[in-house]
């Protein structure tokens, strides 16, 4: 796990554990390895004996954004992993602070247009995918926005709620008890079409933007190598777990998280089409981390 212990994707890993210890007899510990924006997790995992007892939950950094962001990355996502099964993701949405005075897409356009680089947005660091979604918007509005960079998704969210920064690019999970308490605005969702957790929020297609999707992922990867029946039985066990009507309440649907549940060769293909959207993001946001 490269996130510490207790954030969404650790608490639905915990969850998987639970199950599989119990489906497969023997425990299924989860190993938190935080840090360096998942390539300490990643780099341990590759470095693994490739016979399916040591797994990577993996996210659209580990897979597809930190090979366009760093030079020298001291593992490969391509060639160290294999696909195993692409559980879950969340959709992006666009927050803005009570306190900003923007109460639409329209206004946010409208006033970073008059004032260039003076509307401000929050992101939790430099590459994040919540500057690169910023980023995109921007270029696709003609507009000039003003980044501050956070350490993580709770300062973005605690910025916005003080009225620190005027907006900011946020998955669902984290929004949902700002959103309906009031404390922040939803302004739209960056989705095909609109989204469960908030059935009135407008998507961005809807408000003229119909290139603005944007979604964060989580799926198990094996290191490469692996017996692709050892990793056709863990896909498969996976699945059936994160199937279960009572798992998605709790640990998907229930948080705002929407099940993908891609088998090995789906999630092949989607890691493919997400490289090449991070791939064209990176160089439209001209960002490099080293």
């Amino acid at each position: 796990m490269p996130f510490t212990a207790g954030g969404l994707s650790d608490v639905l890993a915990r969850g998987i554990a639970q199950e599989l210890t119990t489906r497969w007899a023997r425990p299924v510990i989860v190993e938190n390895r935080p840090g360096a924006n998942t390539i300490i997790a990643a780099e341990y995992v590759a470095r693994a004996a490739p016979d399916g007892y040591t797994l990577l939950m993996a996210n659209d950094p580990t897979l597809s954004l930190n090979q366009y962001l760093y030079r020298k990355l001291s593992y490969d996502p391509v060639k160290d992993f294999v696909p195993v099964i692409n559980l879950v993701q969340t959709r992006e949405i666009l927050l803005a602070s009570n306190g900003s005075g923007i109460d639409s897409v329209q206004e946010l356009v409208a006033r970073a247009k008059a004032k260039p680089g003076e509307v401000s947005y929050g992101s939790y660091g430099v590459g994040s995918k919540a500057q690169l979604d910023a980023e995109a918007f921007a270029s696709m509005a003609g507009i000039r926005l003003n980044h501050v960079p956070y350490k993580g998704v709770a300062d973005v969210m605690a910025a916005l709620v003080g009225g620190q920064i005027d907006m900011a690019w946020v998955g669902v999970p984290p929004s949902i008890p700002m959103v309906k308490s009031g404390k922040v605005k939803l302004l739209g969702v960056a989705a095909p079409q609109r989204i469960a957790a908030f059935p009135d929020a407008p998507t961005l297609a809807e408000l003229g933007f119909p290139k603005m999707v944007s979604q964060a992922w989580f799926g198990l990867v094996a290191p490469s190598g692996t017996p692709q029946a050892v990793v056709d039985k863990i896909a498969a066990d996976v699945a059936a777990v994160v199937s279960q009507q009572a798992f998605q309440e709790k640990y998907v649907t229930g948080v705002g998280l929407e099940p993908l549940n891609q088998g090995p060769k789906e999630f092949e293909r989607f890691l493919a089409q997400d490289r090449a959207e991070y791939e064209a993001s990176i160089r439209n946001a001209n960002v490099k981390l080293d």
